[in-house]
């Protein structure tokens, strides 16, 4: 069966549970494959970017295969915080990144096409905004939750995950030769700064900003000093992530 969603924001959750931890959201205009349907619960993979997990069966909208293929072409996002937005005679409240067929937004949103959106600036709006697992809006949201929206309403789908999106673009020597809007990725900081930190998983993405800064979800989305070692959070005295790699979309 194939589905969209239909709601601001939908929970993707490891399991079939209430109970189990929300692993991503799915946005207004996501089109879905049912790929197991039960009672309560469906198992869903996202044609945006492949991602599966369960869902509500109440939080999604079976479509047929034109329906489903003619939403393909929405090429207009939200691109504020929240935007309000009129469907028919009501109105809906959306996140960033939620996808709209351009005759549902303002004139005006539709004279900005995503070629007009830059990352660091989108991200910039979504500052103080909380961090939660799996989350992808203002109301909270993760580190790569946050890169794959912003980058998404500039006309680039990335993967869900901080590591799938490592695999993207083109990779970037050095920190001194990143450019503003290049992806940077980290590990944990561990006790021996000696080992080499490819020799750890990627647990976190943040967007360069030029000049020693960079834009990222941890604990909110904030800007922090980033240098060859890593993260800086200055309000704590100390780094909080050790970088790892560096990509060019």
């Amino acid at each position: 069966m194939l589905a969209i969603c239909t709601l601001p924001l939908c929970p993707v959750r490891a399991e079939a549970s209430d109970k189990s931890e929300m692993v991503d959201q799915l946005l207004f205009g996501d089109r879905i494959t049912i790929l197991e349907k039960q009672e309560k619960w469906s198992r869903i993979q996202c044609a945006e970017y492949d991602y599966t997990g369960w869902v509500d069966n109440k939080q999604y909208t079976i479509v047929d295969e034109e329906q489903y293929n003619s939403i393909a072409n929405w090429k207009s996002f939200v691109h504020e915080p929240m935007m309000n937005v009129s469907l028919g005679e009501d109105s809906i409240i959306l996140p960033m990144g939620a996808r709209l067929p351009e005759s549902q937004l303002k004139q005006s949103d539709n004279q900005a096409n995503e070629q007009s959106f830059i990352p660091i600036d989108l991200a910039i709006k979504l500052l103080h905004s909380p961090y939660l697992w799996g989350g992808k809006s203002c109301m909270g949201i993760d580190c790569s939750g946050l890169t794959q929206v912003v980058f998404r309403v500039c006309g680039q789908q990335l993967p869900r995950d901080a590591s799938q999106q490592a695999l993207c673009g083109q990779p970037v020597a050095t920190i001194d030769d990143a450019l503003p809007n290049d992806l940077c990725f980290f590990t944990k900081i561990t006790d021996n700064p000696e080992n080499n930190s490819s020799d750890y998983p990627i647990i976190h993405v943040g967007i360069y900003m030029g000049q020693g800064s960079i834009i990222h979800a941890s604990g909110q989305v904030r800007i922090d000093r980033i240098d060859s070692h890593g993260i800086f959070n200055a309000g704590i005295g100390q780094y909080t992530h050790r970088l790892h790699s560096i990509r060019r979309l």
